[in-house]
């Protein structure tokens, strides 16, 4: 490896200030590591989705990057095409690998959701951040309403909510047409989106129905709000308003949450877990960081690359530059104490802290090829249907929707 100069770059989603961040931290890289490795960031486009269509036209092209930004389902789907490769020989190698009490630093669920069911457990992206989908609500507006703390069952959540849409122009909820947000709410009512061995999609189980029968009712009394896919960032800035009381999104959004507040209403706002059934459930997002099939020294320079972004120091400043949680237990500490230095956090830092107690009731969409459409379909068939028809007959559509994902499932399955 030594002396070979490998130069690899790496494609992600995040803006400018963060590219920025990112690259002064990888020039640290490219001038302390020993094998003359040069990283290179770049933006590959502002979403996920942007960075998945244009990696698959680089596939295609041949021209795929060292390594890219991905969500366990868009990695399978890569795999799929044999373009990825698994990472667990550079975990385990004696020389360039991970020692056990590295393993052991690391949050053990942030390790596991990288693990692919479609391909016997293969490690088709590593970690470097996590954020979970969390309940963020106005705790001013909540407390005028009578309540001191955030509901912590669906029933009490729903009073709330067309409590709160009593005061004209006002809403208790949010509704995303965002399939996580549903998954979310599965989870939290003790459902899956797919059998834990990645086999069949199975959210058209009791969870799911009360997921969207709950959603049809709020849109029809007119206690929740739907946000139109064309109003970016809306429910982020209608709550930054004031004018919505709950809203359900990923915790990577509390700086720009923070804004929105100090922007609008000037409200003192919390985060919270989603309610639940009896059983606590959170859904884990993060996109890990694969690696693309070019030459041996190549994939060897990405592992190293992640490896170092992993490392306590590197995932400490990217958390605390971006809102992330960091990958390592060793890092929690020192995150939450810049946190709590920063004034701009406020009570938000306390809460920041507790999402690692939540880590332990994380949950994972679905990590297979395919899923993406299924995503869509989610939006399109469910949500979209639910929060405009009230007389729709929800398990019906459920029902309908899972052999349609089941049939997508079967079509992206390995071969």
């Amino acid at each position: 490896m030594e002396g070979r100069n490998v130069v690899v770059t790496y494609w992600h989603n995040r803006p400018q200030k963060d590219q920025e961040f990112l690259q002064a931290m990888l020039d640290e890289f490219n001038k302390t590591n020993p094998y003359g490795i040069t990283a290179r960031a770049e933006i590959a486009g502002a979403s996920y989705n942007d960075v998945y269509n244009k990696i698959n036209a680089a596939i295609q092209a041949g021209v795929a990057p060292s390594m890219a930004v991905a969500y366990q389902n868009q990695a399978a789907l890569y795999r799929s095409m044999g373009a990825v490769i698994d990472l667990t020989p550079f975990i385990q190698s004696k020389k360039y690998g991970l020692s056990e009490a590295d393993l052991k630093d690391y949050f053990q669920t942030f390790l596991d959701s990288d693990a692919n069911p479609q391909f016997k457990g293969e490690r088709l992206g590593f970690p470097t951040q996590r954020s979970m989908e969390v309940m963020y609500y106005n705790v001013d507006w909540l407390n005028k309403l009578g309540y001191t703390e955030p509901p912590k069952d669906w029933a009490t959540f729903e009073e709330i909510v067309c409590k709160a849409a009593q005061e004209p122009g006002k809403y208790g909820w949010a509704i995303r047409h965002d399939a996580s947000n549903f998954a979310s709410q599965v989870f939290s009512r003790g459902g899956r989106i797919i059998a834990e061995d990645g086999s069949a999609y199975v959210f058209n189980s009791q969870a799911g129905v009360d997921t969207l029968a709950m959603m049809q009712r709020l849109a029809a009394k007119k206690c929740a709000v739907e946000i139109p896919v064309a109003e970016r960032y809306g429910e982020q800035n209608r709550f930054g308003n004031g004018d919505v009381l709950f809203v359900f999104a990923s915790s990577s959004g509390l700086p720009y949450y923070q804004q929105a507040v100090d922007k609008g209403g000037k409200f003192k706002w919390d985060i919270a877990m989603l309610p639940n059934t009896g059983k606590p459930a959170v859904n884990l997002y993060g996109a890990s960081i694969s690696v693309f099939k070019t030459t041996p020294e190549q994939e060897l320079a990405a592992w190293l690359v992640i490896k170092w972004l992993g490392e306590t120091n590197q995932t400490a400043r990217w958390a605390t530059q971006t809102g992330y949680l960091p990958v390592r237990q060793s890092a929690k500490d020192i995150v939450i104490n810049n946190f709590k230095a920063n004034p701009m956090w406020g009570p938000v830092a306390d809460t920041y802290a507790k999402m690692f107690d939540w880590v332990q009731y994380a949950m994972i969409e679905a990590p297979v090829a395919g899923y993406d459409p299924v995503r869509t379909l989610i939006d399109n068939e469910l949500i979209s249907v639910v929060i405009t028809d009230p007389n729709a007959d929800v398990k019906a559509l459920l029902d309908k929707a899972v052999e349609k994902a089941n049939q997508i499932l079967k079509e992206n399955a390995p071969r």
